[in-house]
């Protein structure tokens, strides 16, 4: 049992995929990944001996006990193989998108060797994951080593006539068609002239303008943005089945807020959370880009065990429309820009509550405002676009992640001082006291995030992460449902770019570095 063949068959200057060792410590855990190769199949993997013994499942795993799935054994794999998707180059081995299709941890039915059995022939194992669950077999055909079976059990979690579905679409895959009725899109209540793969037949490039002034996108476009052209493909695809969005109508917003999003993202890598199949399907998130048009900038970053990660930088339009097309539904910006990358331009308060009205969330949002004016520091809030608050406080870039993460730390505990009755720094949901606000201060380390200004939310009525006025959340009347893809280009003609002074930091941390030492320093000598 070693890593060498699987080392061998790969050029890590080429490759993300991890080089690996095997580990010392023998772990249960599994990972099933979702290879899009030369062709689609399912890589099933169990932790084991300190690596990954490895079986690729064309047709993937099933929930069906009547359904048998050949398995065949590949090489071993290092444990890191458990967190690892991304884009493997074409030219390498398994080239191809590859991505985490459930993941957890399994323990044996029987016995406490799972090597032994896998020699004997037969492995009978519970897993324990979001998507498989309950008793599963691995058994070798006969004499063959390289044939398996992968099997489920007739157990509690069984489903006859369960149907594997894709994280990403791909046509060699043999799926029923949905059983839910497409929605129809808002924008396709229109009869007006429509933009499809017929009007672009050959290659044809359509202007933004031209294509944006449609009121129906459908198909596949080449879309001429200034001097790029940018492959836009399934505009059709519905996103938002409950509102009727499409894919193209996500894309189209994008184009459309451009001029007020871009700043929040240019220079600052971004980390992609993409929903290929709309926000009723699977998502995954994605930092590392291997593969991109001329016009995507990317930077290689230094992340955990000296990997180095090529992350998206969100520079121009183009680059905002190509991620639509990923699926990206989200804009995700690094706290810093690659010119000064460790050294963050704002400080983040992610207001995230459990079970509270929304204008005890203003409420919330005033009370930290009061505790960051008191330190001598302006802050500016925003929805999130989901549930909560974020407040933002702008910052020269000349403190490094360390010292922003302790400065936020520290006003949260102050902020939950201040209202013990509803707020915590409380992280886990189990330990957490019920109707409390999340003072989230973590965000703020490197590398970590929260969705920008103007950033579409995977919810229902495509609702949009808006910047406030103060006044509004001292009245408590707003809530983020309010603002959403419809309305908001409204709002900012009405009342401008209303987190412009974000983006001119001019505060630094110094002397509320100095008061908050003093106020937890006379605080620990009266304990």
């Amino acid at each position: 049992m070693g890593l060498e063949t699987y080392q061998s068959m790969r050029d890590f200057r080429r490759t993300p995929e991890p080089k690996g060792k095997v580990s010392k410590r023998h772990g249960s855990r599994f990972v099933v990944q979702e290879h899009h190769a030369s062709m689609l199949h399912f890589d099933f993997r169990l932790e084991m001996g300190g690596v990954l013994k490895s079986w690729s499942v064309r047709r993937g795993p099933t929930l069906d006990p009547a359904e048998k799935r050949l398995a065949v054994p590949t090489e071993d794999h290092p444990v890191e193989y458990l967190k690892f998707q991304g884009h493997i180059p074409e030219g390498s081995y398994g080239a191809g998108e590859h991505i985490i299709w459930d993941t957890g941890t399994y323990e044996l039915t029987k016995g406490d060797d799972p090597l032994a059995q896998l020699e004997a022939g037969r492995l009978s194992f519970l897993l324990h994951g979001e998507k498989l669950r309950g008793e599963f077999h691995l058994v070798r055909m006969g004499r063959r080593e390289n044939q398996w079976l992968l099997l489920k059990s007739k157990d509690e979690h069984a489903e006859p006539g369960w149907r594997l579905q894709l994280i990403l679409d791909d046509p060699s895959f043999d799926k029923p068609a949905p059983k839910k009725r497409r929605a129809k899109s808002h924008a396709a209540q229109s009869s007006a002239r429509k933009i499809s793969s017929r009007k672009v037949a050959g290659g044809e490039t359509v202007g933004a303008s031209e294509a944006f002034g449609s009121k129906k996108l459908e198909g596949d476009l080449q879309l001429g943005v200034g001097r790029e052209t940018v492959a836009l493909t399934h505009l059709e695809k519905v996103y938002w089945p409950q509102d009727g969005y499409t894919k193209g109508d996500l894309i189209r917003y994008y184009y459309e807020i451009s001029k007020f999003i871009l700043p929040y993202l240019k220079d600052r890598p971004l980390i992609m959370k993409r929903y290929p199949n709309g926000i009723e399907g699977s998502f995954f998130h994605q930092h590392d880009v291997d593969e991109a048009p001329a016009f995507v900038r990317t930077v290689p970053l230094d992340v955990e065990e000296g990997r180095t990660v090529d992350y998206i930088v969100g520079d121009n339009l183009p680059t905002l429309l190509y991620m639509a097309n990923l699926g990206a539904i989200e804009r995700h910006p690094w706290h810093s820009r690659t010119a000064n990358l460790e050294r963050p331009d704002w400080v983040v308060f992610d207001l995230d509550p459990e079970n509270v009205e929304f204008r005890e969330i203003c409420e919330m949002a005033l009370t930290s405002r009061r505790v960051l004016e008191r330190l001598g520091l302006q802050s500016h809030a925003k929805t999130s676009g989901s549930r909560g608050i974020h407040l933002y406080v702008p910052l020269k870039p000349v403190h490094d992640y360390e010292l922003v993460a302790e400065f936020a730390e520290m006003v949260a505990a102050l902020v939950v001082r201040e209202s013990p009755e509803l707020a915590t720094v409380e992280r886990s949901l189990k330990k957490r006291q019920r109707r409390r606000i999340y003072i989230d201060h973590m965000q703020n380390a490197r590398g970590k995030s929260v969705v920008a200004p103007y950033s579409v939310r995977p919810r229902l009525g495509a609702t949009v992460s808006a910047p406030l006025e103060w006044s509004e959340v001292e009245r408590k009347k707003i809530t983020p449902q309010d603002f959403n893809v419809r309305n908001i280009l409204r709002r900012i003609e009405q009342k401008g770019d209303l987190f412009k002074p974000v983006l001119k930091g001019t505060q630094t941390l110094d002397a509320a570095m100095d008061e908050l030492r003093s106020i937890y320093g006379e605080a620990k000598r009266r304990r």
